[in-house]
C-alpha cells in the first residue's frame, strides 16, 4: 500500500542521493587501498635493493680475505745438503747397483724425472715431425735442423746425399705426392719444353701452289654412296703460282679421287679424298687433298634417301606377323590348354623367324646420291712443287744475252 502522503520526486531524490553517498564511500576506500599498496611495494622493493648491497659487499670482503690468504707465502723449507748424501748415495749405488733408479734419483733431484721424461718427449715429437716432413710432398726434408741421433734416407741414386725437392706436385724417382686425378695431369704437362719451330725460305715461289689453295671443278659422274667408287672432275678455273704470275694448273685439267661409301643414320654428305691431278700437256702431281663444296664444307653434298618407308614397313610387318599367329582362331571364351600352347609356339617361332629374315632391312644405311656436273672444290693439302717441269724456263731466264742473273 503506498502512502499518499509520500511525494515519488522527493523519494526519487533522495534514492539518488543515497546512491551517490555509497558510490563516493566506496570511491575513497578504493583510492585509499590503492595508495597503501604502493606504499608497500616501495618499502618492499627498498628493503631488496638494501640486502642485495649488503649481500654484495660481505662477498667482497670474503673475496678479498680469500685472496689475501692465498698470496701468502708459505714457509720455505730448508734444502737438504748435498755433501751429507753423497756417502749414503754411494754406498747404495756399491751395495746395490739394479735398485738405483727412483728412489735415488728421487732425493737427489725431485724434478730430474720429469725433466728426462720432458725430454724423451720432445725427441719423440721431434722424430714424428721429421717423419711427416720425408713423407709430405710439400715440405722437402732439410738436413740442417733434423735433430740429433735422426739420419737422412737417402735413396740409392742419392750418393748418400738427401732426396731433392720435388715440389709441390711430387713427381720425383717414386712419383710420390697427391695422387688425384689433376695431380697426376699436373705432372704429366709439367717440364717439358716449348716447342719451337725454325723458320725457313721457300724456294721457286713462283712455280709453287701453297697448301690452302682451292681448285675449283665439275663433277663428271655422278657418285652414289651404296657403293664405294671412283670419282673425277674437270678444273673449270686456271690456278697460278704463289705469286700468281706463272699458270701451273690450266683450266681443263682433270682430277680423280675416291669417296667414302661407309654412312652413319643422319649423314647426308660424302666424304671425297682427291688423289691425283693431270694436265692437258700430261703433267700429273699427287695431291692427295678433301674435297669440299662451294663453301668449303667439308664433303660433298647431295640428294639423301632415308629409306622410311622401307624401315618403317618392315616394323609393321614385323609386328603383323606376330600379333597374327597369336591370334589366328583364338576367341574370348577360349582357355589355356594344349591347343593354345601350340599356337603360342607356332607364334613365338614366326616371330623369331620374320625377326631373323626382316631385321637387316632395319638397319638400311641412307643413300646419298651426288648428280653429275655438281661444282666441287678441292681443299689444297700439300705444297704442289712445279719446278722440275719449269727447269729449263728457269735455266733460260738466269741467261740473257749473255748476262747471268742472280736470283
Amino acid at each position: 500500500m503506498v502512502d499518499p502522503n509520500i511525494n515519488p520526486a522527493e523519494d526519487r531524490e533522495a534514492a539518488v542521493r543515497e546512491w551517490e553517498k555509497q558510490a563516493n564511500t566506496s570511491m575513497v576506500a578504493d583510492n585509499r587501498k590503492k595508495r597503501l599498496g604502493g606504499v608497500a611495494i616501495a618499502a618492499i622493493a627498498c628493503a631488496a635493493i638494501a640486502a642485495v648491497w649488503i649481500i654484495k659487499h660481505s662477498g667482497n670482503d670474503s673475496t678479498k680475505t680469500a685472496a689475501n690468504s692465498e698470496l701468502s707465502i708459505p714457509d720455505r723449507k730448508p734444502v737438504p745438503k748435498l755433501k751429507d748424501q753423497e756417502p749414503a748415495s754411494a754406498s747404495s749405488v756399491t751395495a746395490a747397483p739394479a735398485a738405483t733408479p727412483a728412489s735415488t734419483v728421487q732425493a737427489d733431484d725431485p724434478m730430474k724425472a720429469q725433466r728426462e721424461q720432458m725430454e724423451m718427449q720432445r725427441r719423440e715429437q721431434a722424430r714424428r715431425l721429421l717423419e711427416a716432413r720425408m713423407k709430405s710432398a710439400i715440405i722437402a726434408p732439410n738436413s740442417g735442423n733434423q735433430p740429433a741421433g735422426v739420419q737422412t734416407q737417402a735413396g740409392p741414386d742419392a750418393g748418400g746425399q738427401g732426396r731433392p725437392n720435388t715440389g709441390m706436385l711430387g713427381g720425383g724417382s717414386g712419383d710420390q705426392g697427391p695422387q688425384d686425378a689433376n695431380s697426376r695431369f699436373a705432372r704429366a704437362v709439367s717440364g717439358n719444353a716449348v716447342p719451337v719451330s725454325t723458320a725457313s725460305q721457300i724456294v721457286n715461289l713462283p712455280y709453287k701452289v701453297l697448301q690452302g689453295e682451292f681448285i675449283e671443278a665439275v663433277l663428271e659422274p655422278r657418285a652414289i654412296s651404296d657403293l664405294p667408287g671412283q670419282l673425277c672432275a674437270l678444273v673449270q678455273r686456271d690456278v697460278y703460282g704463289a705469286q700468281g704470275r706463272l699458270k701451273l694448273i690450266p683450266w681443263g685439267s682433270r682430277v680423280c679421287g675416291t669417296y667414302n661409301a661407309e654412312l652413319r643414320k643422319g649423314q647426308d654428305r660424302l666424304f671425297v679424298v682427291w688423289n691425283t691431278l693431270r694436265r692437258p700437256d700430261g703433267v700429273q702431281v699427287a695431291i692427295d687433298s678433301p674435297g669440299s663444296d662451294q663453301l668449303g664444307t667439308a664433303g660433298m653434298g647431295g640428294i639423301v634417301d632415308t629409306h622410311f618407308a622401307e624401315i618403317f614397313g618392315m616394323s609393321a610387318l614385323l609386328s603383323i606377323i606376330g600379333a597374327g599367329a597369336s591370334n589366328v582362331g583364338v576367341s574370348s571364351g577360349d582357355q589355356y590348354n594344349s591347343a593354345s600352347q601350340y599356337r603360342q609356339s607356332v607364334q613365338q617361332a614366326a616371330a623369331q623367324s620374320s625377326q631373323q629374315v626382316l631385321s637387316p632391312y632395319i638397319n638400311i644405311q641412307p643413300t646419298v646420291t651426288v648428280p653429275a656436273g655438281s661444282r666441287v672444290r678441292i681443299y689444297v693439302n700439300k705444297d704442289l712443287d712445279f719446278t722440275s717441269i719449269y727447269r729449263d724456263q728457269i735455266d733460260a731466264a738466269k741467261h740473257v744475252d749473255g748476262v747471268t742473273f742472280i736470283q
